[in-house]
């Protein structure tokens, strides 16, 4: 009787370290299978996974995540060949329209002084309009292609973020005041220093209240915190959830936009990040917040 159980005890020991070698060669092939992934997926490695197991489990899971990985990988650089294309075509189409644009201006303008009737007048008049919009469209396309590509490359120095973020408002006065705007400013007195381009931060900064003076139903806030944290607030009722999450979509509009292109928070996002901030909106309430970080 004590003879079978102390065998048994020994099986069970046997069995347990067993178990425990199993335990420990999947952890070794799982720890693998994660390296040999990120490898892959960094573009450091083409060979398919290949932990050092002979488990037939792992052997099929690192086989159909090879053929996944691979799926994944190709994906991408379709996107990033398609996505640098459509760069290209942009700063290409926004060229080529850039020179019929401006001769249609001239020629516009040496029609405005020929001597019209009111009634030419008002057609001529919906014809600068268009072109005026025109022209808009073409220098945000450019804007976008250059800040997407490595032409747009961040001048770095340090600048006063405070300061740009105060001249930035100054310069939509005139806008503020044609829609009836008091805009509500909270900027710290002292200087808040960043290793910035000061022309991206100009850039961003018109482009994020740009937006406000487009969208918003009365009121606009800034508030900026010491740790360079910027928050732009205002009544946006037309908005909700899901459409002030695609703000940073490129080419994206709502119903209401005046004038908008789509792409002028796209921009300020793009440059945002060449700077290592973040940007970011939210809808609640009827009110639309963008909170940006540098």
């Amino acid at each position: 009787m004590q003879i079978a159980l102390w065998c048994a005890v020994a099986l069970l020991i046997l069995l347990c370290l067993g178990l425990a070698c199993k335990i420990i060669l999947l952890r070794t092939a799982m720890r693998q299978i994660r390296e040999q992934a990120d490898e892959k997926l960094a573009g450091a490695s083409n060979v398919p996974i290949a932990p050092d197991s002979a488990d037939g489990e792992v052997r099929r899971l690192s086989a159909g995540l090879t053929h996944m990985l691979d799926e994944v990988i190709a994906l991408g650089r379709k996107y990033r060949e398609g996505d640098l294309e459509l760069k290209r075509a942009i700063t290409n189409v926004s060229h080529d329209l850039r020179t019929p644009l401006t001769s249609a201006a001239g020629y516009a303008g040496l029609l405005k002084k020929s001597g019209l009737s009111s009634k030419q007048e008002e057609y001529l008049a919906v014809i600068e309009e268009r072109i005026a919009a025109m022209k808009k469209l073409t220098d945000e396309l450019l804007a976008y292609s250059v800040a997407a590509s490595d032409e747009g490359s961040a001048a770095l120095g340090e600048v006063d973020v405070a300061a740009v973020l105060e001249d930035s408002l100054t310069q939509f006065y005139a806008a503020f005041e044609e829609r009836g705007i008091s805009p509500v400013i909270s900027i710290p007195q002292e200087k808040v220093m960043r290793i910035a381009d000061k022309d991206m931060l100009a850039r961003i900064f018109g482009n994020i209240i740009s937006n406000a003076v487009r969208y918003s139903d009365g009121d606009f806030c800034v508030h900026m915190e010491k740790g360079c944290e910027i928050f732009f607030e205002n009544a946006a009722a037309a908005l909700d959830e899901v459409s002030a999450a695609r703000l940073f979509d490129r080419f994206y509009t709502v119903e209401n936009g005046r004038g908008s292109t789509g792409l002028g928070l796209s921009i300020a996002k793009t440059l945002t990040e060449k700077l290592g901030g973040s940007i970011g909106a939210s809808w609640s309430g009827g009110r639309l917040r963008i909170r940006l970080r540098l």
